[in-house]
């Protein structure tokens, strides 16, 4: 494969070990010679996809189609936090960092404790998910 190029447009991570390159691409395109191939979505796991709070964390606005957040970082972390007390979801910060390709959520939450509109968004993430 020497001599080929690899093209990407949008977000990525690179991981390779000098002989086989892995990229894992969300929401891209990528160019490999003169074939174009598109990046899809990650997938809902089932214990959210399935779940009435996720669907009513989508209805609401806070998640996007793709189940991307479209809050702040650390509202996100707020929702993960919630969603996973009530679904029983363990390792949750590893869970929704990995669906929601992050890092440091738990940076993310703790920096949310620290602000003022936390308490004001928790509330409304209570009557969402009732």
């Amino acid at each position: 494969m020497a001599g080929n190029n690899i093209y990407v447009q949008g977000s990525y991570v690179d991981i390779h070990d000098n002989e086989v390159v892995n990229l894992s691409v969300d929401k891209a395109q990528v160019r490999v010679g003169d074939q174009q191939l598109q990046a899809q979505a990650s997938d809902v796991p089932e214990v959210l996809a399935d779940s009435e709070q996720w669907q009513k964390v989508m209805q609401a606005g806070l998640v996007d189609a793709d189940g991307q957040p479209t809050v702040s970082r650390t509202e996100a972390a707020m929702i993960a936090d919630m969603l996973a007390d009530r679904l029983g979801i363990a390792n949750k910060w590893k869970f929704f960092e990995q669906l929601w390709h992050r890092n440091n959520m738990r940076g993310d939450y703790n920096t949310a404790l620290d602000q003022r509109k936390t308490l004001k968004f928790q509330e409304r993430l209570k009557i969402i998910l009732g």
